[in-house]
């Protein structure tokens, strides 16, 4: 059975779903997933828990940069997958690129494809608000 527990800081984690309003940081969500992960049971493999951290790296990152900050982050831990949700402030899309799109110096772009290419299924609601929750399903 599922718990569900409102994060009032990074420290407080319960197994089952972890959710939070209050990043400011990657490194602040990559902790609190660190944190997360440890209460899962079985643990995850460090592989599959390198995974999550990375996807909740790169969703987080964009939604700093693109998306005006993190209005939600969610984990749900099941017996074989983590399911990370981070909604932001806008309805705009991730962008698929290609190294070719990219001009000479040019930097960033990789993220959205990672995320696609690790999680089982990624989907994006859009919220009331006008902002979006992306959902990536990793397997364990």
């Amino acid at each position: 059975m599922e718990q569900a527990a409102a994060i009032r800081d990074e420290e407080s984690v319960t197994a089952g779903t972890a959710q939070t309003s209050c990043l400011r940081t990657s490194f602040q969500a990559r902790k609190l997933t660190r944190n997360f992960l440890a209460t899962v049971s079985p643990p995850p493999s460090s592989e599959a828990a390198e995974t999550v951290l990375l996807v909740v790296s790169e969703l987080v990152t964009n939604a700093l940069r693109h998306g005006r900050g993190i209005r939600d982050f969610r984990l749900t831990a099941r017996h074989d997958s983590v399911t990370v949700e981070v909604g932001d402030s806008t309805s705009a899309l991730p962008q698929d690129r290609s190294p070719r799109d990219f001009a000479e110096g040019e930097g960033g772009g990789f993220g959205w494809p990672i995320v696609c290419h690790l999680a089982r299924d990624v989907t994006i609601r859009p919220t009331p608000d006008h902002g979006k929750i992306i959902c990536a399903d990793i397997p364990l």
